[in-house]
């Protein structure tokens, strides 16, 4: 592996998950085997007038679930990659398969509304997914936010002071809003640019100059970022998921206001 910096944390398998789903499949299994040692006192001890093949089918009904539990909470844990983080990159190991990936190389991050992530180095590479199946996901998340906006920022702030555009891929907001209520990982959806320039940004034909941004808002609750200019007009409305890469956006439309040549 390319020297990557030293390691900041190791995130594999969550273990409150996994204690989670076990100790359902051992109620199930428990109520269920508790039925079945009860069958060879009905009729003595037990008096029990309803259909005798009742008490089969909840007691093995239980058991069964309980081992269904158990396989599916195991495949799903099996197939889950570790994430290492290191002070340069991100480092995914699943199986036989081990990616290094450089912050400052990955193109989108995406950002579940509700939780978890994906990222890809480029369009022409697969998408890396986390959830609530990886160990204190919620910290992952946020490390690799900061970590991705400071090293991608960097690069492509110097990339926009040398006269380069920049481009942010959007996905339409009806397919961002329904990561809201199903987050699956399709993410193949069309996508559309939101633009960058030393002096501009431009988005859906509309055009406005960095100097005159004054706010990008988020509301959660109805499910709404906006691009606000200097006179309090909205300039864009999207749904917050929608550009990806949205804090590395931030970092350097920050960076661009405090330049002198644009204040």
């Amino acid at each position: 592996m390319t020297n990557a910096g030293p390691l900041i944390g190791t995130y594999g398998k969550s273990r409150s998950l996994q204690f989670a789903w076990y100790f359902l499949a051992l109620l199930f299994a428990g109520t269920g085997a508790f039925v079945l040692s009860l069958i060879p006192r009905f009729g003595h001890d037990i008096k029990f007038t309803g259909d005798p093949a009742l008490p089969y089918a909840i007691g093995f009904g239980g058991i069964g679930i309980a081992t269904l539990i158990c396989a599916t909470t195991f495949i799903l844990l099996r197939s889950q990659p570790a994430f290492l983080l290191y002070e340069e990159a991100i480092r995914v190991i699943r199986g036989k398969t081990d990616q290094t990936d450089r912050y400052a190389d990955v193109e989108d991050l995406f950002l579940y509304p509700y939780g978890g992530f994906a990222f890809r180095r480029s369009p022409e590479t697969p998408w890396v997914f986390a959830g609530g199946r990886v160990s204190r996901y919620a910290e992952l998340t946020a490390r690799l936010v900061e970590a991705h906006a400071k090293q991608r920022g960097e690069r492509l702030f110097s990339e926009l002071m040398n006269g380069h555009t920049i481009r942010f891929r959007c996905l339409p907001d009806r397919a961002a809003f329904s990561k809201s209520v199903i987050a699956t990982r399709n993410l193949d959806y069309p996508t559309h640019d939101l633009v960058l320039t030393r002096h501009h940004m431009t988005v859906q034909g509309k055009s406005i100059p960095v100097k005159r941004i004054a706010d990008m808002t988020t509301n959660w609750w109805i499910e709404r970022s906006e691009i606000i200019d200097v006179d309090g007009n909205v300039f864009h409305k999207m749904h917050p998921a929608a550009i990806m890469s949205f804090h590395v956006l931030l970092e350097l439309i920050g960076r661009l206001q405090q330049e002198p040549a644009l204040a």
